[in-house]
């Protein structure tokens, strides 16, 4: 990668300087709010999982707390990696840290990003966890070769056990939730069809900064920079179920596990999306190619009635002759810049639209 383009980023993104820097080629990267009584569950997991590759990695807790909150869990497990009772642990202290764990993902990916020099970033990735996440032993033997081969790669999970049959069913119903909408949108033929967990995504450096780095966000931060990595390089999924989250309810950001498990054990049921507006997702996608994107009007004309109306809502005509403007010479590039467009999130209103 260019020492240019680096740099660039690192004048934008000013980094936490990383201690020690310099002498490792990967990195995993864990917020940690709070989160002292997982924490030796998660390193432990880790350290046995490093064990199996011989490549020096990173592990750094970006220890954080917002403003006004009691961060003294956050601090006691701070003194701990400080006295080495986590040896393999580099922590980065951000107390009254605004941003949420978007901002805290960023801090530590930036931080390493900031420890290499710009010939590395191609054969170094980032491994994003959670405090209160455990991985199989096989991990980083799984992981590494995968997203060495460019972008990013999102990991299958599975959630740890919960304390009760009804969390436990919750969990269960939540994870065929999402599985589900990732299957459908594949069977549609969407770029975006993989999982967006924070504790379940891999991704090289290069595509790390193709990508504008993480996005920093109340919630959904992860789905964001995902798709940001969908549209400058690629993200591909691993369905080996290597990672665990924890199942608990947590309710600091407004949607997510936390929320999903909430809404299921108040006995409330998920806004699932029905099978007919993946089935209209699919006849749009299908009518995605160079010869139809040539007249934006010929284009609506082939689509269902409801898609339709969804892409005149989106002023699709007059946008898509100002991107014409502007594509490179290259057969694919309309269709790359459709799907640049229609993106994970606007794939999502979709849906919800023609629901």
């Amino acid at each position: 990668m260019r020492e240019f383009d680096v740099v660039k980023y690192l004048r934008k993104n000013p980094p936490v300087p990383l201690d020690p820097g310099g002498s490792f080629r990967h990195a995993v990267v864990i917020p940690v709010y709070n989160e002292l009584a997982g924490f030796a569950a998660m390193e432990h997991s880790l350290r046995t999982a490093l064990a199996k590759i011989p490549d020096k990695v990173a592990v750094i807790a970006v220890i954080n707390y917002p403003a006004g909150a009691d961060g003294s869990d956050s601090e006691k497990l701070l003194n701990l990696i400080r006295i080495g009772v986590f040896p393999g642990v580099t922590a980065i202290y951000l107390p009254e840290l605004n941003g949420g764990v978007g901002a805290a993902r960023k801090a530590g990916m930036d931080a390493f990003i900031g420890s290499l020099n710009a010939g590395d970033m191609e054969g170094s990735a980032i491994f994003s966890m959670d405090a209160d996440t455990v991985v199989d032993p096989d991990y980083f033997v799984r992981v590494l070769p995968e997203v060495l081969k460019g972008g990013a790669v999102s990991i299958g999970f599975s959630h740890q056990a919960a304390g009760d049959a009804l969390h436990q069913a919750a969990i269960d119903r939540y994870e065929a939730y999402l599985a589900r909408y990732v299957s459908k949108l594949r069977e549609a033929g969407s770029p975006y069809a993989f999982f967006t967990v924070g504790s379940a995504f891999a991704v090289r450096c290069d595509a790390y900064l193709k990508a504008g780095g993480m996005k920093v966000r109340t919630a959904g931060e992860d789905f964001y920079f995902l798709q940001a990595v969908a549209k400058s390089t690629q993200v591909r999924s691993l369905p080996d179920k290597l990672v665990h989250p924890s199942p608990r309810v947590s309710m600091r950001v407004p949607f997510g596990t936390g929320q999903a498990v909430a809404q299921l054990l108040r006995g409330e049921e998920l806004n699932e999306i029905p099978d007919i507006a993946f089935g209209v997702l699919k006849m749009v996608l299908n009518r995605v190619t160079a010869e139809n994107l040539e007249d934006p009007e010929k284009f609506l004309r082939q689509l269902p009635a409801a898609a339709a109306v969804f892409f005149m809502k989106e002023n699709f005509a007059d946008v898509w002759r100002r991107i014409q403007q502007n594509l490179p010479a290259k057969d694919d590039a309309a269709v790359t810049a459709f799907h640049e467009w229609f993106d994970g999130l606007k794939t999502l209103r979709f849906l919800h639209f023609v629901s």
